[in-house]
């Protein structure tokens, strides 16, 4: 189905070459799917290893993966829209940047029916300036989602200051209260010991870890307060230390964001603003809903809870419309982001590669 789709497949045969600990943790994040729901039985040490049995974590059982490569289900396909377990092999069609190639019969004479375009028509000689190998027409079957996922949504929560009594820490912890609620996973990232931007290799824990959160969540929130008119340095030092790419991966591209902020004085939205300059850099889906809690040392009990106000419902509005936004895209956002110019760079680089072979 790939080569009909006019691509020629790099293929990994991971028994001869297996995959490392990152590269299995980038293609789980990219399926949206955790260790256990990729795991082979058949033909493999599955039973013998007793993996079925609840009491392995998904670190352990990423360590058998890493000793038994076969235990790794397959093949997963991975395209510029997506990463998918193509089992069965017509899964691959939600990710083909060119999914209309006709007619496919499988080696067992099952004939795969094709989706079809909302508009078959492609862009003609009234664009001269479009590459039209490159373009293609919106595919409502992209956006229906048939695989959708069921687990909780992961989200990853990172906030800006290391005071002791940290109002945008509070808030993070009283959104994430309501996120668990909801039905999501929550993880925290906290910023002490974070090194500044290049002052230190990736490979420093804090940086390691904070990347690893990044890969693992299909949403964000990020929570600073406004000082001198603008987010703080710890802040920006976090999103900073997220990288745009690691290879063919986007560590945040076409995952959710929610922005807040907390003030000293009267409400501002200056923090909330740079944030989302930022969300839009980085390629996130950022929520229209927003957050900004003003006199934040008067919205906060002694005990760490946040009291009733105008300002609390809003953070609850918050919140909700983060989940119901990472549930509908989470498993079509590669397709949401998919670009023309990426495609076209992509199809020249294909040109060029069979030129060179020619």
């Amino acid at each position: 189905m790939i080569r009909q789709s006019g691509v020629e497949p790099n293929i990994v045969e991971y028994l001869k070459t297996p995959l490392s600990r990152v590269e299995l943790q980038a293609l789980l994040q990219g399926m949206a799917m955790d260790v256990r729901t990729v795991l082979r039985q058949k033909g493999t040490p599955y039973d013998e290893l007793d993996l079925g049995n609840s009491k392995w974590t998904d670190e352990q059982l990423l360590d058998f993966v890493e000793q038994h490569p076969i235990l790794l289900n397959r093949p997963i396909v991975v395209t510029p829209l997506g990463v998918r377990l193509c089992r069965p092999s017509e899964a691959v069609l939600g990710i083909l940047p060119n999914v209309q190639i006709g007619t496919f019969t499988k080696e067992d004479g099952e004939v795969v029916e094709m989706p079809k375009a909302a508009n078959p028509g492609q862009l003609g000689a009234e664009f001269p300036a479009l590459v039209t190998e490159s373009h293609q027409a919106i595919d409502l079957n992209q956006l229906k989602a048939p695989l959708r996922s069921i687990h909780a949504p992961r989200i990853l929560m990172l906030y800006g200051s290391l005071r002791e009594r940290s109002y945008s820490k509070l808030l993070t912890l009283e959104a994430a209260r309501l996120l668990e609620a909801m039905g999501a996973e929550v993880r925290i990232f906290n910023p002490e010991g974070l090194p500044q931007p290049d002052a230190a290799p990736a490979e420093h824990p804090k940086v390691k870890e904070l990347r690893d959160l990044v890969r693992w969540c299909e949403g964000m929130v990020w929570t600073s307060p406004e000082r001198h008119g603008a987010m703080t340095g710890i802040m920006k030092s976090q999103i900073d230390w997220i990288p745009l790419s690691e290879g063919a991966v986007r560590p945040t591209q076409g995952k959710t964001l929610a922005v807040m902020q907390v003030c000293g004085g009267s409400q501002s939205f200056n923090a909330v603003n740079q944030l989302r300059v930022l969300g839009r850099w980085m390629r996130l889906l950022t929520i229209p809903n927003q957050s900004s809690v003003a006199k934040a040392y008067e919205e906060f009990a002694e005990d760490g809870r946040m009291k009733p106000s105008s300002f609390y419902d809003r953070v609850i509005d918050v919140m909700e419309e983060l989940v119901k936004f990472t549930l509908l895209t989470r498993d079509v956002a590669p397709y949401l982001v998919d670009r023309y110019s990426e495609r076209k760079e992509e199809l020249a680089k294909i040109h060029a590669k069979r030129l060179a072979e020619m």
